[in-house]
């Protein structure tokens, strides 16, 4: 692992600010519970694994610059396509890794993950299936420029679904770029329960999504 110095870091970030922009295009997860976290997110995102290695021939492959560094034909491994397009489309993956914990460390990297849906409608239509299943979220928010239901996986990582409460791209960088946001970028909680119970009376998007 290699320490970078501050001023090359420096120099580098007008360099890269110059290049073309890029998505998140690849999330790998690891965990102790492969199948339990398979069926979860299948259940969970509605989309099959397209394509599984469930008898890998373990070679012992190591990477000096990275002890978290895995390869997919060293595990049992799973990745989902949630967006298909040949440039910019989305995988999730698991890798199965024997020993890892699901307990709370002091270890950096992931903080959670979101999946973004196309209205209200669609986010609320998953929630009520998850919680028909039993699949409760332990926060939900309207962060303003977005609104926010959060939920563990098996291995207590934190899955958010979101949806965006400005109708198009230029009132979303608006609020990003306001004042109000930049005080407060959490912006409110809110109680899973009672909103669900507004989305079924039929309240309007804009009082749902609205900040108080």
């Amino acid at each position: 692992m290699s320490d970078v110095p501050l001023d090359a870091i420096e120099r580098l970030k007008p360099q890269t600010a110059r290049l073309p922009s890029i998505r998140c295009s690849e999330i790998v997860l690891q965990t102790a519970k492969y199948q339990q976290m398979c069926d979860w997110y299948q259940a969970v995102l509605g989309l099959p694994w397209a394509v599984s290695n469930e008898s890998p021939q373990y070679s012992g492959t190591s990477y000096p610059g990275s002890p978290k560094q895995v390869r997919a034909s060293d595990v049992r491994a799973s990745f989902m396509f949630l967006d298909p397009d040949i440039h910019t489309g989305q995988t999730l993956g698991i890798f199965e890794v024997p020993g890892v914990s699901s307990s709370l460390s002091g270890d950096p990297g992931l903080n959670h993950f979101q999946f973004k849906h196309r209205d209200i409608h669609a986010l609320m239509a998953r929630i009520e299936l998850l919680l028909a299943a039993g699949i409760k979220p332990h926060r939900a928010a309207n962060h303003g420029p977005i609104t926010s239901f959060y939920f563990c996986d098996p291995d207590l990582n934190v899955v958010e679904l979101a949806v965006n409460n400005f109708p198009d791209r230029e009132a979303f960088n608006a609020f990003v770029r306001s004042e109000q946001f930049r005080r407060n970028p959490s912006g409110v909680e809110i109680e899973p329960d009672d909103f669900i119970r507004r989305y079924k009376s039929g309240e309007s998007t804009d009082q749902l999504l609205g900040l108080p």
